[in-house]
């Protein structure tokens, strides 16, 4: 009787799982996989780590990008300040399409430094992800970085 209530049960799950998944929208995600991004930067501005809040060009270099993506090519990261919060845009143009990650920075209370994909282009169209910034060398020189977190992709 109990080897009979196990394979009742698991031909439950199945059916119940075919019927969620044939249920799910279009643009359904694939599963999050672990993405790490190295940058190598030259900064830009009068007091490099402070000069430019206007959203302007505040460092350029090269970054790669490794684990369930392999890319890379040339960095632009653009800065703006609000208050005690600075908020970088790294744009990376890599073979396969450009990505735009956002990164928020806690002047004050430090802590750690979230980013998330804001857009993509060619093969990155459908990316999202977020993380952390793990290594923020901004008076290394060249200035470094590291970027650590997952991402998914919309089924086309």
């Amino acid at each position: 009787m109990r080897k009979r209530n196990t394979v009742l049960s698991l031909a439950a799950a199945a059916t119940v799982a075919a019927l969620i998944s044939s249920c799910a929208p279009a643009g359904q995600y694939v599963a999050h996989s672990n993405l790490t991004v190295q940058c190598t930067e030259t900064l830009v501005g009068q007091n490099v780590a402070f000069g430019v809040t206007d959203g302007g060009v505040s460092g350029t270099g090269h970054c790669a990008i490794t684990g369930v993506l392999h890319d890379s090519g040339p960095v632009t990261d653009y800065r703006t300040q609000d208050g005690e919060t600075a908020f970088i845009r790294r744009v990376i143009a890599g073979a396969k399409g450009a990505i735009t990650f956002v990164i928020t920075i806690h002047l004050v209370s430090g802590g750690g430094e979230p980013w998330t994909i804001t857009s993509g282009t060619k093969t990155y169209t459908k990316l999202h992800g977020r993380g952390f910034e793990v290594v923020d060398n901004y008076q290394g020189s060249p200035a470094t970085f590291v970027l650590k977190g997952t991402v998914s992709q919309a089924r086309a």
